[in-house]
């Protein structure tokens, strides 16, 4: 890690730029905790890693953490920890400052309560706290399930945490933390941020269980964070959430980025030699799209503890590149890797497209069992609207269908996903062919007015391989048919 001073208010900014939105917790390298660590500090420190600053118990590592006695110890963007190393119970935050005398801190995680705020009397008084769910469940290539709860947020203060990191506190101090205090209204004011995130300062509304739910829409397709942050700040997303002009206007600002690039090549999981290449195209570009003017490579090797460290980043230009070898001396026998690619364009970066594979594989590696290659492209998704009393179409692509999806399964619930352990409302098995074809039709009699429906695809591979989590689509049964 770099030792150059570092403003709170830059820390601040860049869990606003990364963090919002409600991003679903999964114990990968992307939404768990120190996924955005790992994020967060590849943006204040210009691509440097932050991973070296961790290891096994034991490890020299622990020096590095220091222990503390309480929050007055602590200023805000300061990194804490429950453990000096990497085991079991693991858990990271960053200390943020306090509100109405309870001290915040901002905690990617499926446990924890996000507090609500009234403003009385010219301040902010605490008026309780709760769970809050996400709309959309979603998975990356290695999370062993879907799940809704959870997220990124400002939390309350976990006593937990009982370590911070010597490194960033000393730069925190250099950077003039103590003169800014940690009163967390005047930071976030200092930073260019609203009083309070729009999730601690009003109810949200409610799903068909009750529960009080932040719309991830914006950002439910991400599989990796984008290098340059979400779609839409918070601070923006309040005026989304309204509708309105201000939500075509947020719609406009998702809308500026070029789409993700399509792998047209790529290893469909197992690698026995190599050398490894990827080939994609842009989609939409250059009418349907904005333009894409270049794009970033990254490759990640899977560690022992399931998180990943980047191996190689570059940045190619111009758009005509299309194409990447991984080099040779990046690869080892028996490890898990991936390439993942994002088109830059005026607007900031797009979402991925990822080719995870496994090199060299040893036998009896557990991996061998799983199939990487899943569903994308789902529609209807993102809640689009399906006439009532009309069949409901179900469309997605997969790379090789044929290999990658010689049987798959279709499972659709009502105002439920998949975590909430829901009877079905239809299921469909389509094999061979039928399979291939990336289609399913729901009978309009199964689906009523008013209601929402997750749907669901699992595929099979020709070898009986299956992905850890199935891909995801959102629609709605609205208007008359």
């Amino acid at each position: 890690m770099r030792s150059d001073p570092l403003s709170p208010l830059d820390v601040l900014r860049a869990l606003e730029l990364f963090g919002p939105q409600a991003r679903p917790y999964n114990f990968d390298d992307c939404f768990d905790c120190w996924g955005l660590v790992r994020r967060v500090f590849d943006h204040l420190d210009d691509g440097d890693e932050v991973d070296d600053e961790l290891g096994p118990p034991g490890d020299p590592r622990e020096a590095g953490w220091v222990a503390f006695a309480g929050p007055d110890d602590l200023v805000p963007g300061d990194l804490l920890t429950t453990h000096p190393h990497v085991g079991e119970g693991f858990h990271t935050v960053f200390y943020c400052g306090r509100v109405d005398g309870l001290d915040l801190v901002y905690d990617a995680s499926p446990r924890a309560r996000v507090p609500l705020f009234e403003r009385r009397d010219g301040r902010w008084r605490h008026a309780g706290d709760r769970a809050i769910h996400t709309r959309y469940a979603r998975a990356t290539e290695t999370t062993e399930r879907l799940r809704n709860d959870g997220g990124a947020y400002l939390r309350l203060w976990d006593d937990r945490m009982r370590f911070f990191s010597r490194a960033v506190h000393e730069r925190l101090l250099a950077g003039g933390a103590c003169a800014a205090g940690r009163d967390l209204v005047q930071l976030r004011r200092a930073a260019g941020h609203s009083e309070l995130p729009v999730y601690c300062r009003r109810r949200l509304s409610l799903d068909a269980a009750g529960r009080e739910v932040y719309d991830n829409l914006l950002t439910r397709h991400l599989d990796y964070y984008v290098p340059d942050g979400a779609p839409v700040l918070d601070d923006d997303y309040e005026a989304v959430l309204e509708g309105g002009e201000a939500a075509e206007a947020g719609a406009a600002c998702a809308g500026a980025r070029p789409e993700a690039p399509r792998l047209t090549s790529a290893p469909l999981w197992i690698v026995r030699d190599g050398p490894v290449s990827v080939e994609w195209e842009y989609v939409g570009c250059p009418v349907a799209a904005p333009a894409v003017t270049g794009c970033r490579v990254e490759v990640w090797e899977e560690t022992w503890d399931l998180w990943k460290r980047r191996l190689l980043r570059r940045d190619l230009e111009p758009a005509c590149c299309t194409s990447f070898v991984v080099p040779d001396d990046l690869l080892h026998d028996d490890s898990r890797f991936a390439v993942v690619i994002w088109a830059r364009g005026p607007g900031g970066f797009s979402g991925t497209a990822l080719a995870p594979f496994l090199y060299r594989p040893a036998p009896g590696n557990p991996l061998l069992e799983y199939d990487p290659v899943r569903p994308e492209g789902l529609r209807p998704d993102g809640g689009a609207d399906v006439p009532a009393g009309e069949p409901a179409e179900l469309a997605w692509r997969i790379r090789e269908p044929a290999r990658s999806q010689a049987s798959a399964t279709v499972t659709v619930l009502e105002d439920a996903c998949i975590v909430d352990d829901a009877e079905p409302v239809f299921v469909a098995e389509p094999s061979g062919p039928r399979a291939a074809a990336c289609r399913a039709v729901v009978p309009g009699g199964f689906l009523r007015i008013g209601h929402t429906y997750s749907w669901y695809v699992s595929a099979r591979s020709s070898d009986g391989r299956t992905a850890y989590a199935p891909a995801e689509g959102v629609f709605v049964v609205s208007g008359e048919g």
